[in-house]
């Protein structure tokens, strides 16, 4: 039976395990400013005061706390009276959800008094996101438990589609929203330090129990997103196939990913990668770009760019890889026997 109140004092999956799962809906009782900042992942946002409510509240609330609650809890009524109507066909009493606000306070318990009387299995995160954050911050600063096989090889040999195409893996550029290098913005924002942290957690929990997680050997950085210096440690110091591909095949898998890209951004990562480039092949892959000649501009800047810069790295195995879906098998079979997997 999953508890009234969900207190996560201790690790928030470790008490709950698999019962995360469970809760039908995770609902983030919080303004949305605050919820598009950062939230537990897959929660919904059903805001008891809006960004508007809430700012004003607060301000009333250093100057007369007692207002400040009367008003409050008026706008809550008005909008806890509007969200279940809008929830009544997402929340059923047959299934448990979760719900929480900022530190577990008065939002998330005003919400959860309504709904527990209603008669729907609602539990009640203590300690709200507060804790939570507390708790992922606290796990990413441990070294991971985690066995890593770690994905090396210059760039457009395939590292992110096979990783892509592993269950058990971690795709650190999805999670950031950028690809790592002078081009990598090209997947629009990025989350915020605080979000790619949680989604990071989630995804690391659900894998705890992996034979072996396949990862990148990204940089510390993806764009603005810094990856946490255990996490980052025991990858690179994890056992690292090579992964190699046929120039043609590089060459493609990089004009299907960047060849949509505005002329105002080619033009700004050009400038970026200016200083670490012969300015004759520079010159020649902007003269290619103005002639639509995609795959010339891909080719200068693998031979002429990426690959002058890509950084060598010691490595347990090999393997061309041409065919993604043909390759998996044998990158599974290496990968169990540098763990010595049976």
């Amino acid at each position: 039976m999953i508890p009234c109140i969900l207190n996560i004092a201790q690790r928030f999956y470790a008490l709950v395990g698999t019962m995360i799962d469970k809760f039908q809906v995770i609902i983030d009782v919080r303004s949305q400013r605050e919820y598009a900042h950062s939230h537990i992942p897959n929660a919904i946002n059903y805001p008891v005061l809006d960004d508007e409510e809430y700012e004003k509240i607060g301000t009333l609330y250093k100057k007369d706390s007692f207002s400040a609650k009367v008003r409050g809890a008026s706008l809550v009524c008005k909008n806890i009276s509007k969200h279940l109507m809008q929830l009544e066909n997402i929340i059923t009493p047959a299934k448990p959800f979760l719900i929480y606000c900022a530190r577990g306070g008065m939002r998330s318990k005003s919400f959860f008094v309504v709904l527990k009387d209603i008669g729907y299995q609602v539990t009640r995160l203590e300690g709200g996101y507060k804790t939570y954050r507390k708790e992922v911050t606290n796990y990413l600063d441990k070294t991971p438990k985690h066995k890593f096989i770690t994905l090396v090889g210059k760039t457009g040999s395939g590292k992110s589609e096979i990783i892509q195409n592993y269950k058990d893996s971690i795709d650190l550029e999805n999670l950031a929203q950028h690809l790592g290098s002078s081009f990598g913005g090209i997947c629009g924002f990025q989350p915020s330090i605080k979000q790619f942290q949680n989604m990071l957690y989630d995804k690391m929990i659900k894998l705890e129990q992996a034979p072996f997680v396949l990862i990148e050997g990204e940089s510390k950085k993806l764009g603005e997103i810094i990856i946490p210096s255990k996490l980052y440690q025991s990858y690179q110091n994890s056992p690292k196939i090579l992964i190699t591909s046929p120039l043609e095949h590089r060459i493609q898998r990089i004009v299907k990913q960047y060849g949509v890209i505005s002329r105002e951004f080619f033009q700004t990562s050009m400038q970026k990668i200016s200083p670490f480039m012969e300015k004759r092949f520079w010159l020649e892959a902007q003269e290619a770009y103005n002639k639509e000649d995609l795959e010339k501009v891909a080719e200068i800047l693998l031979v002429k760019y990426y690959d002058k810069v890509y950084k060598k790295d010691n490595y347990q195995a090999k393997i061309e890889v041409q065919n993604i879906e043909d390759s998996m098998p044998k990158i599974q079979k290496i990968a169990k026997s540098l763990i010595n997997i049976e």
